[in-house]
């Protein structure tokens, strides 16, 4: 039985649970409603429409990517370079299937995905990268990038990689290619240096930018009515 009111997080997980197992142009509104227990005007309270919901899919899963790689960055003693944090980049998107689903569909023939790209970036191109322009401008200027190297070509060449994998995906040997993907950014163009905690600095104020931004786009839940008299406890209360 449809419920009348659950957390938003709830709806999200239905939603990408779908997408990871039919692919964002085989998901309907429908079926995300009753993988979430609800009606379909609950989504409609929550999401303007479908590509509205998918949109808050990917925020929510680039914003999770973002504090992954994060952890990851901080945890490796050589993370602050511009080769680990690449390579932590295309781990984490590659341990969501949500995320693995978009960038494998962006240069393919989903239109679903052509939407929500064109509607952020309004291009074939998506406007979420986990290792974007100004990002690496920055790793840059802390030293963590060899000097002779322009930062704004250095983007373009590893947006160029990772579109590269993605059209040429799938792959029974994903991990060793972005290994390998890595290992090459090490030996051409990190900087060589001790300490890597500028980058490490940069990176983490970049990530909070990026999971602040999610939290903003994040939809508005609509909390159920309490019976009169009582109130709902943070815990029953949608998020």
């Amino acid at each position: 039985m449809p419920r009348p009111s659950v957390s938003t997080h709830h709806i999200l997980d239905a939603a990408a649970e779908l997408v990871a197992r039919h692919g964002f142009d085989h998901v309907t509104t429908a079926e995300i409603a009753k993988a979430a227990g609800v009606a379909k005007g609950v989504l409609y309270l929550r999401f303007p429409g479908k590509d509205e919901l998918l949109d808050g899919v990917l925020d929510r899963e680039f914003a999770n990517a973002v504090r992954a790689m994060r952890t990851s960055v901080e945890e490796d003693p050589r993370g602050g370079l511009l080769s680990r944090l690449y390579l932590h980049s295309l781990k984490a998107v590659r341990a969501s299937p949500v995320l693995t689903a978009f960038y494998d569909s962006v240069h393919g023939e989903s239109r679903v995905v052509a939407r929500l790209v064109r509607r952020r970036s309004g291009s074939r191109y998506p406007a979420r990268e986990l290792v974007g322009a100004d990002f690496v401008a920055e790793l840059h200027r802390v030293g963590m990038i060899r000097g002779d190297v322009d930062p704004a070509i250095l983007h373009r060449i590893l947006s160029l990689w990772s579109i590269g994998l993605a059209v040429s995906a799938p792959h029974d040997d994903v991990d060793e290619l972005i290994v390998g993907m890595g290992d090459l950014v090490a030996r051409s163009l990190d900087s060589d240096v001790a300490d890597t905690t500028p980058g490490k600095i940069a990176f983490s104020t970049f990530a909070q930018r990026i999971i602040d931004q999610a939290d903003r786009r994040a939809p508005v839940t609509v909390a159920p009515t309490a019976p009169r008299g009582q109130q709902t406890s943070p815990e029953a209360a949608p998020s």
